[in-house]
């Protein structure tokens, strides 16, 4: 399995959640993240991009899981709330994903 280093990215999450909504969506921060951070983005996705299997069919699946698990890992800025609300991914698919809150 590929390996890339999230912390470019991780570091950019107290940015982000700031812009965001609350509460925001999942979907919501993966696209304010790609968009302000389009570099590092391209970096994750290029590292995952051989590795698609059953469970993971692209390359954005396998790297939007792995930045929600690490958002989920800051209770300093936001704290799940919801899980399967509806939404649309980055592409304008009809999904569903988390509700987060920010931490005051």
């Amino acid at each position: 399995m590929a390996t890339y280093d999230f912390s470019a990215l991780e570091s950019k999450f107290a940015e982000i959640v700031a812009m965001m909504p609350d509460p925001f969506d999942s979907h919501e921060f993966l696209l304010a993240l790609a968009e302000h951070n389009q570099t590092e983005y391209v970096k994750a996705l290029y590292a995952y991009k051989d590795s698609v299997n059953k469970e993971n069919p692209s390359p954005f699946q396998v790297v939007h899981m792995q930045v929600m698990k690490r958002l989920n890992k800051h209770p300093e800025l936001v704290k799940e709330i919801r899980k399967g609300v509806p939404s649309k991914d980055i592409f304008g698919n009809p999904q569903t994903c988390s509700e987060w809150q920010k931490v005051k």
